[in-house]
């Protein structure tokens, strides 16, 4: 009996001492605990509330910590509460992982002698949908889940922002892969990275050689350059300045024009425009005289009856005619073909002058002899009128009078 009594009388002096020990108590509930929103997105801004009571008659201080699982959020939270009154404390926090997050609140007083430790804390388990992009659109609704600006279907990494190709499938992304198209040749040393039949491009015109009909691009197809023994992967077979497809001697390192095509390079050649003037004394020595004609040159015409010139037929061989120049009794007129007249009889004098492009000319003289038979026709009427008189007078007339007077 002596046991009991001295048991009990234990009991209640630890139990006077406890209440007598949280004389300064703060508490939180899981009603306390708030969140801005009730739906929560990867990456999307969340505001987090909680309120802090005090359970005594004095005023009280310390912090509020949030967690995200063990992790605390932010920093501590002050909170200085009157006697009975309750604090309210808050942080911002923006997910960066989907999924459930248990969040809790912890409170931290000041005096921890006088407070109850088990009404310290509470948590809340939430689930966090998955917005890989955080544009504000949960993964199972969004069309482009990584924000690359390529469509999920389209997408080999649709969760991988920095990656949306993988071109040999091997699970790792062009952005990353060392050798993109699986060939054995790094990208770095590959001229053609994204196709596997094709590691080559000579002349970096996009278009592998296996493909390209002319990998040196000198103007010349592979097969041509072959035929005529010239290199299909050097521009400049002979070295000598000029691509093969524009050397009319691709294999002459001393020739590589041929103006007058006679197979004879300008450089040995001494008439290199076959105009049967020699360089030296040909003032354009590259270039064709231009070729004139004049069609349906009248022998003779009638004064005041017009004709017409026609020079229409002159051509130029290396370029073309810039200029026709008609020069008629010192008048000049332009132009191909012209129409004229003369009002006087007699020799007109006519120079047509042509140019071409390269500013060499071509000269044409000739003659037109202008007639008047209207007044030769008319001094002839009035000859043969005056004949005919003379032959009546003294047919008729005359013997006529000689009668009369015998």
């Amino acid at each position: 009996m002596k046991k009991i009594l001295i048991a009990i009388s234990s009991f209640l002096l630890l139990t006077t001492t406890a209440f007598a020990a949280y004389t300064g108590d703060i508490s939180i509930n899981s009603s306390d605990l708030r969140f801005s929103k009730s739906f929560f997105l990867e990456g999307d801004t969340i505001r987090i509330y909680a309120t802090a009571k005090n359970n005594s008659n004095q005023d009280l201080l310390g912090v509020v910590r949030f967690y995200d699982g063990s992790k605390q959020i932010n920093g501590d939270q002050p909170i200085s509460i009157f006697a009975s009154k309750t604090d309210d404390v808050f942080i911002d926090w923006a997910p960066q992982t989907f999924g459930a997050h248990k969040i809790s609140a912890k409170i931290f007083p000041w005096n921890t002698d006088i407070d109850n430790p088990a009404n310290n804390y509470v948590d809340e388990t939430i689930y966090v949908e998955q917005d890989t992009d955080h544009d504000g659109l949960k993964n199972t609704i969004d069309p482009d889940k990584d924000g690359d600006n390529v469509a999920n279907e389209k997408d080999a990494f649709p969760l991988d922002p920095k990656e949306s190709i993988d071109t040999d499938g091997d699970g790792t992304g062009d952005n990353e892969d060392l050798d993109d198209d699986n060939d054995g040749v790094p990208d770095k040393s590959d001229d053609c990275p994204k196709d596997p039949t094709e590691t080559t491009d000579t002349d970096k015109d996009n278009l592998c050689n296996n493909k390209d009909l002319d990998d040196d691009n000198d103007g010349l197809t592979d097969v041509q350059e072959i035929n005529i023994g010239t290199d299909p992967a050097n521009p400049d077979t002979d070295s000598d300045g000029v691509k093969d497809g524009q050397d009319a001697f691709p294999l002459d390192q001393k020739e590589w024009i041929d103006t007058d095509t006679d197979s004879i390079g300008n450089n040995t050649d001494i008439d290199d425009d076959n105009d049967e003037i020699p360089d030296s004394k040909d003032t354009f020595p590259l270039n064709k005289a231009p070729i004139l004609k004049v069609s349906d040159i009248p022998s003779s015409l009638e004064s005041l009856e017009p004709f017409t010139l026609d020079a229409s037929p002159s051509y130029d061989e290396d370029g073309k005619i810039i200029s026709f120049a008609w020069q008629i009794d010192g008048k000049t007129i332009d132009g191909p073909k012209i129409t004229q007249s003369f009002k006087e009889p007699g020799i007109h004098n006519i120079i047509l002058t042509i140019k071409d492009n390269s500013g060499e000319s071509k000269n044409m003289n000739f003659q037109l002899n202008v007639l008047n038979s209207k007044f030769y026709i008319r001094i002839s009427m009035v000859l043969i009128a005056i004949l005919l008189a003379l032959l009546i007078y003294f047919k008729y007339i005359s013997p006529t009078k000689n009668s009369k007077k015998q």
